[in-house]
């Protein structure tokens, strides 16, 4: 599902979306060439990892498993005082990996993206992360820039969900909602899209952890919900280097066409 990060929450963050379909197409491909083991998080040892995010569409945030990203690096490390493991995902590789799908990200705004997780039952406690993107805008003849802060909180133990509206200067977005799922069809909110969260797979490494993006500016506050929460998690592949990959260049990388014809490559959607 992801953005960035992915399957937009938020107009702001198109993880996947205004970069070439056969971008994203290659990018899967190429995962599904060379899959790694999924992660054993019954090995407590701390060592380096690999993490992919789901990459669909933004205008499909409830559509699941379908376009994955490059892999990223990640660590694992055992909780010191019980038995959960934490899957700290570098700021770098979170920022290369936002501009490698079309989000303008803030150079060293951003926190780690860190991931707990009960190894006994799979779940997802807590993943989080923080940091700044820029959005441009259109209004009429005028364009300019805005810097968002966003903040995510997600997990694999509550239910969430979207709500699709036109939010501030017409962008669409998928506000964050609390489904009740329990609730006959007469009380439900029909308006409440459910997306299922999904606990760690073992067989696969495969994780949906769901929950809301909180993205601020000084002239309004989205609570919208998160793409960023599915993911496969692996291994580190034979021969793969230690260091941190910084993903492509960054203009490269941020270039769309909705950034205007500076651009170099037409990679926009």
């Amino acid at each position: 599902m992801q953005s960035g990060f992915w399957k937009s929450g938020i107009g702001w963050i198109r993880g996947g979306r205004r970069v070439l379909v056969a971008w994203a197409l290659l990018g899967a491909l190429a995962a599904g060439r060379a899959d790694a083991d999924p992660l054993d998080l019954g090995d407590r040892s701390a060592r380096w990892v690999e993490v992919r995010f789901e990459v669909s569409p933004e205008d499909q945030p409830g559509e699941l498993d379908r376009l994955w990203s490059d892999p990223r690096r990640a660590h694992l490390e055992p909780d010191a005082s019980s038995r959960l493991v934490h899957i700290r995902i570098p700021a770098r590789e979170v920022e290369a990996h936002l501009r490698s799908t079309g989000t303008e990200t803030v150079d060293g705004s951003f926190s780690d993206f860190v991931w707990t997780l009960d190894p006994a039952s799979g779940h997802v406690l807590d993943a989080r992360l923080s940091g700044r993107i820029r959005e441009h805008v259109q209004i009429g003849p005028f364009r300019t820039a805005a810097t968002v802060q966003i903040d995510v909180s997600m997990t694999t133990r509550s239910a969430a969900g979207f709500r699709s509206t036109e939010g501030v200067f017409g962008i669409r977005t998928h506000q964050f909602c609390t489904p009740d799922l329990d609730a006959p069809a007469t009380r439900s909110d029909p308006g409440c899209v459910a997306v299922a969260p999904i606990a760690y797979d073992a067989s696969r490494g495969y994780v949906n952890a769901v929950g809301a993006l909180r993205a601020a500016h000084a002239v309004t506050e989205i609570r919208a919900f998160s793409p960023l929460g599915e993911a496969r998690f692996s291994e580190s592949r034979a021969g793969a280097p230690e260091s941190i990959v910084s993903g492509p260049s960054r203009a490269d990388a941020i270039c769309s066409r909705a950034f205007g014809p500076g651009c170099r490559v037409a990679r926009g959607g």
